[in-house]
C-alpha cells in the first residue's frame, strides 16, 4: 500500500488545513510525503500558508508519525479512500477542493467505474410537483439504460426518485451523505439506503457515526458536482441546494442541464434562471443521453480504452440484476424460455432486461427470440 496513504490522512487531520490548501500543498510538493519532509520555510510558499499556519504545521509535523496515525485510524474507519488510493474518482480529484477523505459503503467497483463510464448527477427540490417527478423518473431512466451512472444526494424529494428510477431501471447509482455513509438520514429514506449499499455505492467524506449537521449539505453538494461528467436540475425554487450544485459544477468546468417549468410554479424558477444564465435546456427525455457522447473522456480514462484489445467489447459496469442476465447469455444464440428458466426470474422481468441490454449494445436479438451477446 501507498505511504502516501498515510500523509494524506495526516495532514488532513492538521488544524487549518482544509480541502483547497491540501490540494495546494499537493500540487506545489508532488506529493503530500514531500510536503512532509519540506523545510517550514518551503511551506510558506504554498498560497494561503502564512507565518502562523505555517509555525503551527511544522509543530503539528513533529507531533504526530503518519505511519501510527493511519495504522490506528484503518482499526476504527477501514473503508475509506485517500487520493493516494487507485479507487479514488480521478473526476472528483479534479475539482479545486476535493475530499482528502471519502468514506464508502456500497460496491466500490462502482467509484472506478466512473473513471470509464459517464456519470450524471441530478438534483432538485425536496418537494417536487407530479412534472418534477414524473420528468425525473423518465430521465433517470434513460441515463440508467444507457449505462450512465446516476449520482444524487440521497435527499427526499428529487433525489430520492432519481435514485430509485436508476434502481428500478437495473442501473448503476451513487449517494453522496451529509452524514456517515453508516447512519440514516432522513429515516423515509432507510429501505432505499440500504438497497444502494446492496448494489450501489454510498459515499461521504464523513466518518461512521457522524450525524447529519446543516453545515454538511452544502460542502456534499460539491463532491455531487465533482462526481458528475454533467449535473441536471429537474426542478428547484430559487432558493435551492440544488442550485448550488449547479453552480459548483459549472465553476468545476462540468455541463449544466435544467428542465423548464411553468412560470406558475415556484419550484420551476431556479431551474428557469439556470437557463437564462446559460444552462442547456432539457427538451426530451434523450437529451441528457445524446449531449453525453459529446463530453470530452478523462485522460485516465481514454488510456485504458486504448489499452484494451480492439476486437474486445467495451461492456460497461452493469447491476448486479443486468449483470446476471448478461452472464447467461453467451456467444451463441439462446432463447428467451431458455434464458427464463436458468435464471429463475419472471419471463417480464427477464425481457425487460434484455431490452435494456440491446439498447446499450451489449447484446443482439436474432429471430425467433434468441439472444446472443454483439460481436
Amino acid at each position: 500500500m501507498s505511504t502516501e496513504r498515510a500523509y494524506w490522512l495526516t495532514w488532513a487531520q492538521a488544524k487549518g488545513l482544509g480541502p483547497v490548501l491540501l490540494k495546494r500543498l499537493h500540487s506545489h510538493f508532488g506529493s503530500l510525503e514531500a510536503a512532509w519532509q519540506a523545510d517550514g520555510a518551503d511551506l510558506l510558499a504554498v498560497e494561503g500558508i502564512g507565518l502562523g499556519l505555517g509555525s503551527s504545521l511544522v509543530q503539528y509535523r513533529q507531533s504526530v508519525c503518519p505511519k501510527q496515525t493511519l495504522a490506528t485510524f484503518e482499526q476504527q474507519q477501514p473503508n475509506f479512500w485517500t487520493p493516494a488510493d487507485p479507487q479514488y474518482p480521478a473526476l472528483l480529484f479534479e475539482i479545486t477542493d476535493p475530499p482528502p477523505l471519502l468514506f464508502y459503503r456500497g460496491r466500490p467497483e462502482l467509484a472506478e467505474a466512473l473513471n470509464t463510464q459517464p456519470s450524471v448527477g441530478i438534483v432538485g427540490t425536496r418537494s417536487p410537483s407530479d412534472y418534477g417527478q414524473r420528468w425525473t423518473r423518465r430521465l433517470t431512466q434513460q441515463l440508467a439504460i444507457h449505462g450512465v451512472i446516476v449520482v444524487s444526494g440521497l435527499a427526499n424529494g428529487i433525489d430520492r426518485h432519481a435514485h430509485y428510477q436508476a434502481l428500478e431501471s437495473h442501473g448503476l447509482t451513487i449517494a453522496v451523505l451529509g452524514t456517515g455513509v453508516d447512519i440514516v438520514y432522513p429515516w423515509a429514506n432507510r429501505a432505499l439506503q440500504e438497497r444502494i449499499a446492496n448494489v450501489g455505492l454510498l459515499l461521504s467524506e464523513h466518518p461512521n457515526g457522524t450525524p447529519p449537521d446543516r453545515v454538511h449539505f452544502p460542502r456534499r453538494n460539491r463532491i455531487i458536482a465533482g462526481l458528475s461528467r454533467a449535473v441536471v436540475v429537474t426542478e428547484a425554487p430559487i432558493r435551492s441546494g440544488a442550485l448550488i450544485t449547479a453552480r459548483l459544477a459549472n465553476d468545476y468546468g462540468r455541463d449544466v442541464f435544467a428542465l423548464p417549468g411553468s412560470l406558475d410554479n415556484p419550484c420551476s424558477r431556479g431551474c428557469l434562471e439556470l437557463i437564462s444564465q446559460g444552462a442547456q435546456m432539457i427538451l426530451d427525455e434523450k437529451t441528457l443521453v445524446t449531449e453525453m457522447a459529446y463530453l470530452p473522456q478523462l485522460d485516465s480514462a481514454a488510456a485504458k480504452v486504448e489499452s484494451r484489445p480492439e476486437s474486445a467489447p467495451q461492456i460497461p459496469l452493469l447491476a448486479p440484476a443486468m449483470a446476471a442476465v448478461f452472464d447467461a447469455i453467451g456467444h451463441d444464440p439462446v432463447t428467451l424460455d431458455q434464458l427464463v428458466t436458468q435464471l429463475g426470474q419472471p419471463t417480464a422481468e427477464v425481457l425487460s432486461t434484455l431490452v435494456q441490454l440491446e439498447l446499450m449494445g451489449a447484446v443482439i436479438q436474432l429471430p425467433g427470440m434468441r439472444y446472443q451477446r454483439s460481436p
